[in-house]
């Protein structure tokens, strides 16, 4: 598989998210503003400041994804020789792309797991290059393709 077609499809897959968040954000601030004050004043207090929260909640991941795509699209489509942020690899067990942790994506039946160079893994792995080899939890990983 090829690293462009793996960033548009994670590309979609982060800008689909941030839809949802920014409509869930919109959906938020609707409530917020049709909440009126009750002579219950505590319970109105109370009730507007977890809004409050969750519309901060929002607003961090939406910061976020932003980060993350601007991160994807500043990443080189050129082939690269060893392991480094941005690099599609695949190993005998499995497809990593390395620079933006998403976890497991399902492409076309195959599973991509989007990890960070400082992760465990992304931390024995980096600088690696085609036909090395390393152990990680009692896992044998041969690099197979760097792109």
């Amino acid at each position: 598989m090829e690293k462009t077609t793996i960033i548009s499809f994670i590309r979609q897959h982060l800008e689909a998210q941030l839809t949802d968040y920014i409509e869930e954000l919109h959906s938020v601030n609707e409530e917020i503003g049709k909440e009126t004050k009750s002579s219950a004043g505590d319970k109105f207090e109370t009730s507007r400041e977890m809004m409050n929260q969750e519309v901060g909640r929002i607003e961090e991941r939406i910061a976020y994804l932003k980060k993350q795509t601007n991160y994807l699209n500043q990443i080189p489509l050129s082939t690269v020789d060893s392991i480094q942020s941005g690099s599609l690899v695949l190993t005998n067990h499995g497809l990593f792309f390395f620079g933006i942790a998403f976890g497991k994506l399902d492409i076309d039946k195959e599973i991509l797991m989007g990890l960070s160079l400082n992760s465990p893994l992304g931390k024995l792995m980096a600088n690696k290059k085609n036909g090395d080899k390393l152990t990680f939890m009692s896992r044998n990983y041969d690099i197979q393709n760097v792109q």
